[in-house]
């Protein structure tokens, strides 16, 4: 018994293990079927050698047997496979479905859809939506993954302790205009930027204190990648970029099948590091915001020099409101009003875009930018790594003399190593760009159409396998079981070996009882008394079973009907 139920215990977690995606080699179907075999098989092995005092109270008209949970594996197997071919079948036609009738219903609706469509650019690795514009989410629950997302390669030894000393930021694009609770790109004619003789892109000239790095990340296939590098790009090695808004620029196609690869410079400024300097701002244009969040505003600056002012927001965003990847804005209220003045807490790009207005209040032209913040350093590689979890909103300020300006309204603890890199262990396996980008790309190797037709062949496979158990059980029940139920009451096989030779000698009919099958014979068998004692003893008189007599009865019927005894 105890070994049934361990056996029971072991197959259980190993199905529950593959459910949860290991191991991560084998696909998603397989790993499926494959558990749903190890329940059957775990359900099987405990219940068939089980004994009769065993088995529950409420019993079925005979022991399950090998061929009963085959068939039900074989049918769970087909249900699995038929409900993942639905799914991976039906998402097409009922999405030309619902636009059918959204343009039946909702012309409006479908043209801005349709519209919206064909205009968008998108554009990054990071969360961008249609038309370059993020929404603040009225809720959130963000689960963040661990992939690699952005490598960056250091090409100078003295560059990287300073790195690894400060907090780092990887800066993939900004948004500068907000209205209602969405960040979007402010209006400007694209244009297109030619490398220079030395095959670099510069923006606004060289500057001291350059950082030269390899950026490695992967390829959108909508088209949608932007120019992505350390924050204060000053320039980089590429043919060309499309400038599609003062913090936005879009790459030309990779020929690499693991993404792109390019050097960028870069000099990143924060605000502490205009310590002494004379910041003035250029003048920005303030934001839809309304008087409560320029009092907060003016409240949380409080005196002294804009660069003491901007730190002052910063540090009362800091410590008046929690982190938080969890929003239920019970009110219903605008995000940003929710965040503010009445849950208080929320993610990275509930603090930069209060930051960013707030900082608008003193006439600062602000805006907010989207990347990476921390990650992780392999010294043997020179190698900083930023994963899915990493990605991170903050605030950049326009100072004269500097340009965009880092401001970092989010608490530190919020931030891995708060938003300083961890450097990785010896023994650390790091993660190959080459082959961590190109695994993203290629995916799992089947398309929606490879799915269907695995799903609804291997659907049909075990529903055909199910249903030959089935035959198979009912041709083999009376050997296989070697018993029967009769008025309620399961006989030994010497009762189904009886019935056998009494059809063949047309005595066994329906509706007929032992003793008269035996009085309607010309000839009686040898055995019949002791046949027709033991029989009744059981069924009427309450005698115990017993398993000896029953198998020497059955070899008695058998040998007189011409069978081996």
């Amino acid at each position: 018994m105890m070994l049934r139920l361990i056996v029971l215990m072991v197959s259980g977690g190993l199905a529950y293990a593959m459910l949860r995606g290991w191991p991560a080699v084998l696909p998603g179907l397989p790993r499926a079927c494959i558990a749903v075999l190890l329940l059957v098989g775990g359900l099987s092995w405990w219940a068939i050698g089980r004994k009769t005092e065993d088995l529950p109270l409420a019993k079925g008209a005979r022991k399950p047997g090998w061929l009963d949970f085959c068939s039900i594996g074989m049918g769970l197997l087909a249900l699995e496979c038929g409900f993942l071919w639905v799914l991976s079948a039906a998402p097409e036609p009922l999405e030309e479905m619902a636009i059918q009738l959204e343009e039946r219903f909702r012309p409006e609706a479908a043209e801005k859809r349709a519209k919206a469509e064909l205009q968008s650019t998108g554009g990054g690795n990071w969360l961008w939506e249609d038309e370059r514009r993020r929404s603040l989410p009225m809720r959130t629950n963000l689960k963040p993954g661990a992939k690699p997302e952005v490598f960056i390669r250091m090409v100078k030894d003295e560059d990287v302790a300073g790195l690894l000393a400060e907090q780092i930021y990887v800066h993939a694009f900004a948004l500068e205009r907000f209205e209602g609770s969405v960040w979007s790109a402010a209006e400007q004619k694209e244009e297109r930027v030619e490398a220079g003789a030395d095959g670099w892109i510069r923006f606004d000239g060289e500057r001291e204190g350059e950082i030269l790095h390899e950026v490695f990340h992967g390829e959108d296939t909508g088209g949608r990648d932007v120019f992505t590098s350390l924050q204060g790009a000053r320039g980089v090695r590429l043919p060309w970029l499309r400038v599609v808004g003062e913090g936005i620029s879009l790459l030309p196609d990779s020929s690499r099948p693991s993404g792109y690869e390019y050097f960028a410079s870069s000099v990143p400024v924060t605000l502490k590091d205009l310590e002494g300097a004379d910041v003035v701002s250029k003048p920005g244009i303030p934001g839809d915001s309304d008087s409560r969040i320029r009092q907060i505003a003016l409240r949380a600056a409080g005196q002294g020099t804009l660069r003491e002012r901007l730190l002052n927001i910063e540090n009362f965003l800091r410590e008046n409101y929690t982190y938080s990847l969890v929003t239920t804005n019970p009110k219903n209220l605008e995000p940003l009003e929710n965040f503010l003045f009445e849950e208080k807490r929320g993610h990275c790009e509930f603090f930069a875009t209060a930051g960013a207005l707030m900082a608008r209040e003193l006439g600062v032209e602000a805006r907010v930018a989207y990347g990476w913040s921390g990650g992780q350093f392999f010294k043997a590689n020179k190698m900083f790594v930023f994963r899915a979890r990493e990605a991170h909103a903050w605030v950049e300020v326009n100072i004269e003399g500097f340009g965009w300006v880092l401001m970092e309204p989010t608490p530190p603890s919020a931030l891995g190593g708060g938003g300083s890199p961890t450097v990785a262990s010896e023994g650390e396996k790091f993660p190959e760009p080459e082959e961590v980008l190109a695994e993203e790309d290629e995916g799992d190797g089947l398309g929606s159409a490879d799915v269907s037709l695995m799903a609804i062949g291997l659907a049909g496979a075990f529903a055909v396998g199910a249903a030959l158990m089935v035959l198979v059980r009912e041709k083999v029940r009376p050997e296989a079981n070697g018993r029967s139920n009769v008025g309620g009451k399961e006989m030994g096989g010497y009762y189904a070996a009886w019935r056998r030779e009494g059809r063949r000698r047309g005595v066994a009919e329906a509706g007929r009882t032992l003793k008269r099958q035996v009085e309607e014979m010309e000839e009686r068998p040898p055995f019949a008394e002791e046949l027709l004692g033991y029989h009744y003893g059981v069924k009427y008189e309450e005698k115990c079973a017993d398993a000896e007599l029953e198998k020497r009865l059955e070899r008695k019927i058998r040998g007189w009907g011409g069978g081996k005894s």
